[in-house]
């Protein structure tokens, strides 16, 4: 059994915090994943948690958006 988002962002010594909606807080984590990609979504399934340094997430802004949408849809 996995946890949600919301459960992950209440550990305290995670030290995370909300940067955009709640609308996704109650979504299901089923995996996790480092990468590191420009475009990760073709080998995620749904449920995944990405986690990233950054290196593949374009420096723009409107990149940016793009990259974080395509995650939301994955």
């Amino acid at each position: 059994m996995g946890i949600t988002v919301r459960e992950l962002l209440e550990h305290p010594e995670l030290r995370t915090r909300l940067v955009a909606g709640e609308k996704g807080l109650d979504r299901p984590i089923t995996w996790a994943h480092v990468c590191e990609l420009e475009d990760p979504t073709v080998w995620l399934c749904g449920g995944e948690l990405v986690m990233t340094v950054g290196i593949g997430i374009p420096r723009d802004a409107a990149g940016q958006v793009a990259y974080v949408e395509r995650l939301a849809r994955a």
